[in-house]
Formats: C-alpha cells, structure tokens, sequence
C-alpha cells in the first residue's frame, strides 16, 4: 500500500493503539496519543510498574526538551542545566571548552514524570497530576508483565499476542502497533528477523557518585559541566544528573559517568568482564549488583594509574558499577503492515551512544506521529524522517567513536560516510519541499 494515500490512521474517531514496551520511547508515544483521544494499552514485559533505570544518566537534547515542554504537564524542573563541555587533557588541565547548553537528566525522573502524565501513576519523582484526566483524553492502560510472542495482520486490523508472568496467555485487537520495545526489540524481529544488531568493538562501564561523596576539589573542577577525558583508545565523561529522587539541589544530586573501553569480540577479556559474581556469561550488560569483585578492582586499578584525581576519585568512590556492551543496528522500514505498525526509538534504530541521541530520537518520532495522527503529515513522509535522523545520528556516532576510540583511518573512514549520508538527505529534504 502506498503510505502517501493511507489515511486509515487518520480520522476523528477514537483508535485502539497497542505500545510494546513501556519504557522513555513507548511513554512519549502514548501521551501523545491519549491526549489525542485514542485509548492506549501499553505492554511492558517487566512484571513490575515500579521501575529503576539503574540511576543511567540522559541528555534531553532538542526534540526530546521540545517534547517534556509541551507534553510534561507538572512544569517541574527535571534536568541540571549544563553550560559547557570541557576536554580534559592527561595532565588534568582544562585542554578545550565547547560552548553550548545541554539539559542533563536520568532514566528515573524521566520515566516516573511520563508515568505520571501518562496514567497517573503517583512517586516521589513526580506527584498526581490532576490536568491529566481531561474529559478529551483517551484511556491509559499500563500492563506490566506481558512478553509479546507475535503480531498477526489481517482485514486491515492488527492482533498482538501475548505471554502473561501470571500464567496463561492474550491477545489483543489494534487500530496502530508501536513498537518502543527497544534495543533487543521483539516486534522488530518479528517484522524483519534480518535487522540484527552488531557489536561494534567496544563496551562502556557505567556508575554514579553521590556530589556529598566527592572532595571538595573534586566537584569544583567539574562544576556542572560535561568534562570528558580520553586516555589511549578509551576515554570517561562525567556530568551532573538529578539525584536518585529526583533532588536538583547542589550537593544531592549526582555525578554520572560513562568509560567507553575497547575489548575485541570473542577476546578473553570480555568473556570475563561479561561473566557476573555467580559465574554466569551475560551477552549484553552486567547489571548493578552482578559485577565480580575482581573485574571492577581491576579497572579501579586501571584508573589509578592512568586517570588524572577528580575521574580516579570517582571510579573509587563508585560502589554500583555496571556495563553494557555497545551494538548497533536498524530496521530497513519503520512502517509495516500498511503502516498500521511502526517501530520508533531504539526498536528502529539502535545507535552507539557517543551523542546521547537515543531519547532524542524517540521524542522526534512521537512529534513527528502527532502530526500524522491529526493529518498534517504522511505515514510515509513519517518514515522518511524517521529513518532519515536514525541514518544520520547513527553515523555521526560512529564518527566520534572512531575519533576517540580508532585512530586515523577508521575516523577518515567514518567522516566520508557520515559526509555522503548529508549530502544524500540533503538531497532529498530538498526534493520532497
């Protein structure tokens, strides 16, 4: 079906929208959604509603600041501000600053506000809502528990099929099917099983240090700016997030970091820092709680000798570390079925994190369906941007992977695909004016 002429999903009547996974992505979508008076059910795999983004911190950048102004009704501060980027060089001084504001913030306060506005859901992150029950807006069903099994398509109506951890099984009849299940997304490799994601070389650790915790020399050389310092093929940034309560006030909050570390595929060193405390290999992550001893005194070791005392300090001081490994990919479409299911977020386009684009990617997609859903925009033209930002993003990513991670030749490589994919979408924003 051409998507320039399906307007199915498109009219003034109420639509049943089904979301799978209900995390930041899926959220953004369904509040969108709701307050256009569609009834939304969102299916979330964890069997818990009370979720903990393991403290991870998030840049809200544009589109993603754009959303929490115009959708996030408490109007609460939900981010610390961070003015600068600062380059750290291996003596400890300030080596370069880049200027520009950046609305640091982390998965928790984002993850209890969209609950509130979404279906009420009350938190010490965020408290009732009461502009939330508006006569016009459609119903919010969160359903924790449900593992998506299948997605079947037929008489222009989608049916999703599900696993209960209660016991026993569903399904369920959709006008729209959003896919916001995430990296590892079960609706993706049910449209197109091929879109499989890669590990790409590397593998970022991961803590949070309270600000009381640190010297006070410390948390005045990182201020509240982003500070990154690279040491040889791997390199730490640090900024400033919202405490674990969502606490913006100096000296409650916390110091995030990220340690991007080259580790070959298929090496023994990351069969071993992928084995957890009870000796079980992990594929993707090590969670808080599950890293062996030896594996983090090992990297605190690494820190001691090679980082200057502010990012040393914190390493030490870190006492829930975790780690992911880093993997990319994409799906070729972002509209199946005659466009009555759509992938959005990481469950479209799973980028290396570098530019913190993730969220970002998720709030365009939800902007960019509103105006799908009240008609000012194509399902196709929605496609076409949406693949068009994950492409772009995904390769300025890897760009500054291969800078700080490769050397010379993979960053040369990585530049002229990144210029031709500009030049391309240039190209085509032009063509389609």
């Amino acid at each position: 079906m051409n998507l320039d002429n399906d307007m199915s999903v498109v009219n003034s009547q109420s639509k049943t929208v089904v979301i799978v996974g209900g995390s930041i992505a899926g959220l953004m979508h369904a509040i969108v959604l709701i307050r256009l008076g569609h009834n939304v059910h969102v299916l979330e795999a964890n069997p818990s509603s009370a979720r903990e983004g393991q403290g991870a911190g998030i840049t809200a950048l544009g589109r993603m600041h754009e959303y929490m102004t115009t959708y996030e009704l408490s109007k609460q501060p939900y981010s610390v501000e961070s003015p600068h980027v600062q380059i750290i060089n291996p003596r400890g001084g300030v080596k370069r600053i880049l200027t520009g504001e950046l609305q640091m913030t982390n998965w928790n306060v984002l993850y209890y506000r969209l609950r509130a506005n979404f279906d009420g859901l009350r938190s010490h992150y965020c408290p009732e809502i009461s502009e939330r029950g508006s006569p016009a807006n459609g119903k919010a069903i969160f359903d924790a528990g449900k593992t998506v099994t299948d997605i079947t398509y037929s008489d222009g109506l989608v049916t999703v099929h599900f696993d209960d951890s209660l016991g026993g099984s569903g399904s369920i009849h959709a006008d729209l099917v959003i896919g916001a299940d995430g990296a590892h997304s079960t609706v993706r490799q049910i449209l197109e099983p091929s879109a499989e994601l890669k590990y790409v070389g590397y593998v970022v650790w991961r803590g949070f240090v309270p600000e009381q915790d640190v010297s006070p020399e410390t948390r005045k050389m990182f201020g509240e700016m982003i500070t990154v310092f690279t040491m040889d093929q791997n390199y730490m940034l640090l900024y400033t997030i919202p405490g674990n309560d969502g606490n913006l006030e100096p000296g409650k909050r916390l110091l995030n970091w990220v340690w991007y570390w080259n580790c070959a595929e298929g090496s023994p060193d990351l069969e071993d820092i992928l084995t957890d405390s009870y000796g079980n290999n992990h594929h993707n992550t090590i969670p808080i709680g599950k890293m062996r001893e030896e594996v983090w005194t090992k990297q605190k070791d690494y820190a001691n000798k090679h980082m200057t005392p502010p990012f040393a300090e914190l390493v030490n001081k870190t006492t829930q570390p975790f780690l992911a490994t880093v993997r990319e990919g994409s799906a070729s479409q972002a509209a199946f079925l005659d466009g009555k299911v759509l992938l959005v977020g990481d469950a479209l386009t799973t980028m290396r994190p570098h530019i913190a684009s993730s969220t970002n990617q998720a709030a365009l997609n939800a902007l960019l369906l509103e105006k799908v859903m009240k008609g000012d925009l194509t399902m196709a033209e929605w496609e076409r941007q949406s693949l068009q930002y994950g492409e772009i993003t995904a390769l300025k990513s890897v760009l500054i992977g291969a800078w700080t991670l490769s050397g010379y030749t993979a960053t040369l490589l990585a530049l002229t695909k990144y210029g031709r994919a500009v030049i391309s979408h240039y190209i085509s924003d032009w063509w389609h004016r």
